[in-house]
């Protein structure tokens, strides 16, 4: 007797205090039926089976998605077991509770009065959203017809976006319906930094011409006079401006100029300029035209000044699947660039912001180009 009681103190003391003797006594819960890594896509549901033993009297259970922010798990879901010795639950993870990327998830099964309670981590990771080593500070890939966000690299972090800009001022121009008008060049406008345009002060041009000066070799001094000719002065065009990013939904977005030469105040996001450019790219032929091409030659209305001006897009021979886009650069901006690109059937918004160096712009536009070859084909 004495060796028997003796052993039984060895137990209890083997024991943390806080587990009671009658716990000692409760079966094991054991879960099972769940992978620990889970790979889904975005915009999918996670269906689970799991078995729960032992299931006598229905057990509770719970599913729960860890907080990053408060640093614990939450609960999403509560179940009950069939009464039985091993029950099987259906549990969906909802696509809208998980992260683009990947979340940590826990089953937990709660104690009764002869089970202990269990748990179980696993983690989802979310195909295609898969991470590319990219020189820029943001990217994002947007699908036009599935209205979707395909790719997301700090996509909607504030930045500044220097002439990609300008996809807003082609936009206000194009829908204002004085795209086939002419305006008077003034000294504001003759006077702006980077006009890349012989500009006198009281010429005269075409807003078609106009355009095709904004959005290929990205000439501010165009985009000073777009929004004069539209709205009578720069300050009521950005208005106009802002109005519209409103009516879009964006909410990264503020403007202080028609060109995005660097203000404060002036920024937006890469996905906040995807769906600008997704937006009249998929309304405008005219800007659909306007972007495609490589050259345009002109002459001024008054005092018949030739211009020649070409795009600084550097894709338009790397594949026929890219349809033109918008380079931005200025020193607080880093270099920029928002591009659209066509693959099986379907239209994509690829937009890069603040890249180091112009080679890293290209470089990461072609990279997100692969992606969407790789993975465009897919429900992402």
């Amino acid at each position: 007797m004495k060796r028997v009681f003796s052993l039984f103190l060895v137990l209890i003391m083997l024991v943390p205090m806080s587990v009671s003797a009658e716990e000692i006594t409760k079966a094991e819960t054991i879960i099972s039926g769940v992978e620990s890594e889970i790979e889904s896509f975005f915009d999918d549901d996670v269906e689970l089976s799991v078995s729960i033993t032992p299931s006598e009297g229905g057990r509770k259970v719970k599913l729960e998605r860890y907080d990053s922010e408060e640093k614990e798990y939450k609960p999403v879901s509560e179940f009950t077991t069939e009464n039985a010795e091993t029950a099987t639950l259906d549990i969906t993870v909802p696509e809208n509770k998980r992260n683009r990327r990947s979340s940590w998830w826990k089953i937990s099964v709660l104690e009764n009065e002869t089970a202990r309670s269990a748990f179980f981590k696993f983690r989802i990771t979310t195909k295609n959203i898969v991470e590319k080593e990219l020189a820029s500070a943001s990217a994002c890939i947007y699908c036009i017809e599935d209205k979707a966000l395909i790719y997301d690299d700090e996509c909607h972090e504030r930045r500044k976006q220097a002439s990609t800009t300008k996809i807003m001022t082609a936009s206000l121009l194009i829908d204002s319906g004085k795209y086939n008008s002419i305006t008077k060049v003034s000294k504001k406008a003759a006077k702006t930094p980077y006009g890349y345009l012989k500009m006198k002060v009281g010429d005269r041009y075409t807003n078609k011409s106009l355009l095709y000066a904004l959005m290929l070799p990205s000439s501010n001094s165009a985009a000073v006079s777009i929004a004069e000719g539209v709205s009578g002065s720069t300050s009521k065009f950005v208005k106009r401006m802002n109005d519209r990013a409103k009516a879009l939904g964006l909410e990264d977005t503020h403007f202080v100029t028609p060109h995005g030469l660097d203000k404060k105040n002036h920024y937006s996001s890469a996905y906040d300029i995807s769906i600008i450019m997704a937006d009249i790219y998929s309304r405008s032929s005219v800007f659909r035209k306007v972007i495609s091409k490589r050259k345009y030659t002109f002459k001024t209305k008054k005092l018949k000044i030739k211009n020649t001006v070409s795009t600084k897009d550097k894709l338009k021979d790397y594949s026929s699947k890219h349809k033109g886009g918008k380079t931005g650069y200025t020193s607080g901006a880093g270099y920029c660039f928002c591009g659209v690109y066509k693959h099986g059937g379907k239209t994509y918004v690829v937009t890069v912001l603040g890249a180091p160096t112009i080679n890293g712009r290209w470089s990461d536009m072609k990279t997100l180009y692969k992606y969407i070859n790789k993975y465009g084909g897919t429900k992402y």
